[in-house]
Order: C-alpha cells, then structure tokens, then sequence
C-alpha cells in the first residue's frame, strides 16, 4: 500500500495541471465494500475506457483523504494515458523567410502565446468508485475515452469557427493596422494545439486533429504579416549609443525588419545605463536597459525596465553579449505587445 501512495504522489508532481477537471468539486461518494475490491492493486481493462487510482493515508480527516485520493486518481489516469502514447504531440511548424527558415521573432511570438495558453482539461473524468480501510482511502478514476474525445472534437470545431471569422475580416490600413484584428487569432490557434494534444492523449486512434490547409494558410499568413513589420530603434542616452550597433546587429539577426521614420510600423526607444567589474580573470558587463515600443502615432504600447549582463574574458565581448541579451529582452516584450496589448 505504502508503494501504491509513493507512485501516486510523484505521478502528482510530474503532472501537476495537467489532470485538473471540473468534476473534482464533486462531493465523492463513498462505497461500502467488503473487502478491498480488485481495482485497488489492479485497475480494470474495459474497452473505451481509461482508469486511474489513487491513494491517501487517512490522517484524522477521512473526507479530505478521499478528496485527495481522487485527485491522484485523475493524475494517475493521464499518467497511463500518456504511456501508450508513442512519440511528441503533433506541433504544427510555421516556416516563412527570406531564406526558408523560421524566423526568431516569429519563434519568440508563437512560444509566447503557446506560454499564455493552460493544457486542456479532461472534464470527463470521473470518479467510478471508492474504498477505505482503517488507513488508507482509495479512489478509482474513470474517463469514456470516446465521449471526452467526441467533446473535444467539438471544442476544436468551435475554435476553428472562431479563427474563420477572424480570418474573414478584411482589415484595411498600414501594415500594423491590418495585423491587429488577426492577432486574437494566434491564442485561438494556441488553444487549437493544447485541445489537439489532448484529443491525441485521449484518442482510441491516438489521432490528434491535423490543421487544415485554409487554417494552416490563416496562421502562416498572420506570422508573415508579423515578420514584415518594420521598426525603427531610436536611442536616447550616452548608454544607449554606445550599444546601439550591437542591438541592431542582434535585433536583424532575429529576423526584424529595421527601417526608417518614415516606413516603420512600430518604434523602439531605448536608453541604457552601463556599468562593469572585473573578477578572477573575467570582465562583467551590466546594462540597466529602459524600453518603450510605440507606434506610428507616437502611442505608448508597452515599455519595461530590465536588466542584461554579458560574461567574458575580454570586456568588448562581455559587452557584446550584454547588448545581445538586451535585444532579446526586447523581443520578448515585442511578443508580448503583439499579443496582449495590440487587440
């Protein structure tokens, strides 16, 4: 039994999340049985069906063992799901440039939004049944592989419908003008892939649901308008001169599109404080780094105050890596703009 309770609990934090369902508020009923039913050492084999069990020592408060106990039930359940589960979920690459490759920037934006969008939740779990001894409560967890993977069809349809109507829109204007009322599209997209993956987890085919030529054309057509957007970087202080080339150096390498005053659809201010220590044979270079992202109006769309360092032996390098990080930082917060604050 003691192995039993070790295996649930660390199933439970390898897959914290991951098995949150909307039937755990559910008051757990408890079955009177006789002996320990079968299912507490071995879990059925039913055709369609998934199950999980979990454990709980009993610690004064036999409820809340229960309550517990089929929360690793439900982790455990995915945890063999996720076993038969042979290769990564299905991601669906978009590769667009000048040179066929993805971008860094495109890279940066879709992780960002991949990173604000939860996994999908099994609702369809439920709890079959419960036993307690005069230690431990045991629940027994059940998923009907084929209605949860109907469900989720489902929600990918209605999310695709979503995307269709957006896609639909014929926005006119500048560059960035034309780009803003796609972008909610790209969290329907992300939330598309979390609801594929669960579908392939829960699948009897082990199927996830494969993008349509017209969404994956939707998609692709939004991160190149991202990529041709142009941007302009205006530098306001001492600091920020002295690391302006190497800012635009890195910030071309992710693939930005530098421009003027005139074409540029967004403008990068940035100012920038430096110092720098020498230690055991290696130079340290720190940026206080301050950035506001605007647009062609002259609006403010975000700003931030952050730190880079760079780490070298020699102090022009160290100072070059620091730069380096500095524009990676602003790409982040670019990302994070495009999706959150330009809607």
């Amino acid at each position: 039994m003691k192995k039993l309770l070790i295996a649930t609990l660390v199933a439970s934090t390898a897959l914290a999340g991951c098995a949150t369902t909307g039937s755990s508020n559910t008051p757990v009923q408890t079955v009177k049985h006789s002996q320990q039913p079968d299912w507490v050492t071995q879990p059925p084999l039913k055709k369609g069906l998934a199950y999980g069990v979990g454990s709980m020592e009993i610690y004064g408060d036999q409820a809340a063992a229960v309550k517990r106990a089929a929360e690793l039930a439900r982790v455990d359940l995915v945890s063999q799901l996720k076993v038969t589960v042979s290769g990564d979920f299905s991601n669906d690459t978009t590769e667009f440039s000048g040179s066929g490759r993805q971008t860094e920037v495109v890279r940066t934006v879709r992780n960002y939004v991949r990173s604000q969008v939860p996994e999908a939740e099994l609702d369809d779990v439920v709890t079959a049944d419960t036993y307690i001894d005069q230690t431990y409560a045991y629940v027994l967890a059940e998923l009907d592989r084929v209605q949860a993977a109907a469900r989720l069809r489902r929600d990918i349809a209605a999310t695709e419908q979503q995307i269709e109507d957006i896609a639909a829109l014929s926005p006119e204007g500048t560059r960035l003008q034309q780009l803003q009322p796609l972008l909610p599209a790209l969290t329907l997209f992300a939330q598309r892939e979390r609801l594929s993956e669960r579908l392939q987890l829960v699948s009897m085919d082990r199927q996830a649901a494969p993008l349509s030529v017209e969404l994956r054309q939707v998609q692709d057509d939004i991160y190149r308008r991202i990529d041709q957007l142009q941007v302009r970087l205006t530098v306001n202080n001492d600091g920020g001169r002295e690391i302006e080339g190497g800012v635009l150096e890195a910030l071309t390498e992710q693939g930005l599109r530098i421009g003027g005053s005139a074409d540029a659809d967004l403008q990068f201010d940035l100012g920038a404080t430096l110092s720098a220590k020498a230690q055991s044979g290696n130079h340290y270079v720190f940026i206080d780094s301050r950035l506001t992202i605007r647009d062609q109006s002259g609006r403010i769309l975000s700003s931030f105050s952050k730190q880079a360092k760079g780490v070298s032996g020699l102090q022009d390098v160290a100072r070059q890596k620091a730069a380096r990080q500095v524009a990676a930082l602003m790409a982040d917060e670019l990302a994070a703009t495009l999706v959150d604050k330009l809607r």
